[in-house]
């Protein structure tokens, strides 16, 4: 009776006072199946209590969850009871790895080896025994989703609840072994009430990436990482059917190897010769109704594996100067082979280093590319940094292309007592062969990131001449201005809340003249206790062509010379995700250029079991001008038959009328245990030729990969 009492008081400390616990070794390992009913799981007692963030910031939690934490030389074991009165309740729809949890309960955990209170290893489960993984990096302002560590987890569910057990060897993490008090942090999630729990941290201005406010996980020492070494030799078959051009089939067959070699405790370097991507999604398909060149996310392991290093300020997608995806990968997403990679990341005191050097093959005309970017940071304070960047080459070109630049960035929780606040300022050049002046990019920006309350305004400045190759900027000669304010009020009635916010982009020319204004205002946003969400927006836009544009293919006339003042309307709606069948609609309607457009979305997904999920997806925006009338198409087709945790096959089917072609991407992973991966691909393109569907191109991946560690 005293409990939730008490918690609400304990809640308010805790953005001052950590919670601790402490490790217990022992000599006989538990048996990894989630059961918990291991003898060797009562040496430690059940750690806690948790506090509930959502929907009541400082309540007692529901439902009661408790954790152990045991270690012997090579292994940290955490065990996790999820107590629920009614066990039906239970939500667990995925089981394969790396799904995607957030249609189920689940806990995940925060592992900071270092100390840092900057970066961590995030791991997660969920009922049916899904796992995944990520590295936290910049005290949560980069989480790498991509990365896989070697580790061995299992859950079960019983009439008490649910439990997972973990076990993750220390070869796997990173550490230094003088300090034995790791940051530490336990989230719950019961998805059909849409709470989350914490241990630590318990506070909704606070996310449960900042490693900043995690708890302390003592009594760890006499750990083993061994040598540090880990080398993945892989095989990997592929026969491709080319009838694009002239036709053409090939079998090749490539080994190639990964190696990973932990020179300190927290310094790794990484090798990689004949890379191989074939296990990689296709992109998803985009329909271009802008001026400008549209973003994709790089998608490739061995460039996510601690991409985080390499951030630089507090930067958009309309300025990055370091983008992965330009290695390896041509102006049109076609491979460019990469003969052999080095990389070097990992920090060294309060020194946060990265450097990457890849050797791309000759193709498509390119000759043979050495490209290079390295990027130091240090420490400031407890959340700051101040740092610089450089890299050199032009993947796609013959000029040669550097840039280099200095960046500071400014974090805390504790303004006004504990709120957030972040600041960032920077400045970049490139030089590139045949140019000069006019190549410089620099900027600030100042953000106040809470609950209810939040802020963010951003300046920036590109010159016409800056052209960073291995970056990405698809709009340059430009002064860009950026705010944004938002106001989401908790009612914690059939209303979970409310959500209104007004923000605003200006772009002018470097002579201040106005070119661009894209405004949003959102009146009402509403979020039901049930988890259903209702937005309605209002768009209002300018836009200045200097030149005119040619909108589409099969629109004869561009969009002439002028000014153009823009006014559109957006209604969205998404159902909550905890139910087996869910969606989203969306409408915006309004002016376009010299006539209209309509657009319209809609999203359908299906999850009838831990075996099988399904979603379907539809864009369409119907465009009348004077100039032309068109409408385009795009549809996606996603399946994932999940047979075990450890064996699961993801199919991806994308057709647009603008490049009138279906894709098919389909992939069966096997994880015969943790390491040890086989990957069957399958890739196929679908052209439409007088009615009917023809095949283009056609391809057939194998990949083996086996990890030795040392």
């Amino acid at each position: 009776m005293l409990l939730p009492v008490l918690l609400p008081a304990v809640a308010a400390l805790q953005g001052h006072v950590r919670p601790t616990a402490a490790a217990v070794r022992v000599d006989t390992p538990p048996r990894i199946d989630g059961r918990l009913d291991d003898e060797v799981w009562s040496r430690s007692g059940p750690i806690g209590p948790f506090v509930q963030v959502e929907p009541i910031e400082g309540a007692a939690p529901t439902e009661a969850t408790e954790f152990r934490v045991l270690y012997d030389s090579e292994h940290l074991y955490i065990a996790v009871r999820c107590f629920d009165k009614d066990p039906s309740g239970i939500i667990g729809t995925q089981m394969g790895r790396d799904a995607d949890l957030d249609t189920d309960d689940r806990v995940e955990i925060v592992i900071d080896t270092f100390h840092d209170r900057r970066n961590a290893f995030w791991f997660q489960m969920n009922p049916v025994g899904s796992k995944g993984d990520a590295l936290i990096s910049n005290n949560g302002t980069d989480f790498n989703k991509p990365w896989d560590g070697i580790w061995e987890g299992k859950s079960s569910i019983d009439e008490k609840g649910w439990s997972i057990e973990m076990a993750i060897p220390f070869q796997t993490l990173s550490f230094d072994p003088a300090i034995d008090t790791w940051g530490f942090n336990v989230r719950r999630q019961i998805k059909r009430r849409l709470e989350s729990d914490r241990w630590a941290a318990a506070r909704l201005d606070l996310t449960f990436f900042q490693v900043a406010e995690a708890g302390d996980l003592s009594g760890l020492a006499g750990l083993r990482q061994g040598v540090g070494l880990d080398v993945v030799p892989f095989l990997h078959a592929d026969w491709t059917n080319d009838r694009s051009g002239n036709p053409d089939q090939d079998l090749i067959g490539k080994p190639g190897f990964d190696l990973f070699y932990r020179l300190t405790p927290n310094l790794t370097a990484s090798l990689t010769v004949n890379t191989d991507f074939a296990e990689t999604e296709v992109d998803g398909r985009q329909i271009n109704l802008t001026r400008f060149p549209l973003f994709l996310p790089e998608k490739r392991d061995f460039f996510l594996e601690n991409a985080g290093i390499f951030q630089f300020a507090d930067l958009s997608h309309d300025l990055i100067p370091f983008f992965s995806r330009k290695i390896g990968l041509d102006d049109r997403g076609h491979e460019i082979p990469i003969l052999y990679g080095g990389k070097l990341t990992g920090r060294a005191g309060d020194w946060n280093l990265g450097a990457l050097d890849v050797e791309t093959d000759s193709a498509a005309g390119i000759p043979e590319k050495n490209l290079l970017v390295t990027r130091i940071s240090k420490n400031v304070g407890e959340q700051s940094t101040v740092g610089g960047i450089f890299t050199s080459g032009n993947p796609n070109g013959t000029a040669d292309n550097s840039l280099y630049g200095l960046d500071a960035n400014f974090r805390t929780s504790t303004v006004f007592g504990d709120k957030n606040l972040t600041a960032s300022v920077f400045g970049l050049r490139s030089e590139t062969e045949g140019k000069s002046g006019g190549d410089l990019a620099y900027g600030a920006s100042v953000a106040y990131p809470n609950d209810i309350w939040s802020a963010h305004v951003s300046w920036k400045e590109i010159q016409a001449d800056f052209d960073p190759a291995l970056g990405f900027v698809p709009r340059t000669g430009i002064r860009s201005w950026f705010g944004l304010v938002e106001y989401e009020p908790r009612l914690n009635t059939s209303i979970r809340k409310l959500s209104f916010n007004a923000e605003a982009q200006v772009i002018t020319d470097l002579d201040d003249r106005v070119e661009t204004i894209e405004a949003q205002v959102r009146p009402l946003g509403i979020e039901w206790d049930s988890g259903d969400e209702l937005r309605l927006e209002v768009l209002p836009g300018y836009e200045r062509l200097d030149q005119p544009f040619d909108i589409q293919p099969g629109v004869v006339n561009p969009i002439p010379i002028g000014e153009y003042h823009t006014l559109r309307w957006r209604a969205e709606v998404e159902t909550a995700l905890k139910r087996p069948v869910s969606g989203a609609i969306g409408l915006e309607v309004g002016d376009f250029f010299t006539g209209r457009r309509t657009d319209a979305q809609a999203e359908l997904s299906w999850r009838p079991s831990r075996f099988f999920t399904g979603s379907l997806g539809y864009e369409q925006s119907h465009v009348d001008l004077p100039e032309g009338v068109f409408t385009t198409h795009l549809g996606q087709v996603r399946t994932n038959v999940a047979f075990s945790p450890d064996v699961d096959w993801r199919s991806f089917v994308q057709f647009d009328n603008e490049s009138e072609s279906i894709g098919l991407n389909t992939r069966l992973r096997w994880i015969l245990r943790p390491g040890e991966d086989i990957f069957i691909v399958w890739n196929q393109t679908q052209k439409r030729s007088d009615g009917s569907f023809v095949p283009l191109f056609q391809e057939a991946a194998f990949k083996i990969a086996y990890t030795l560690r040392f």
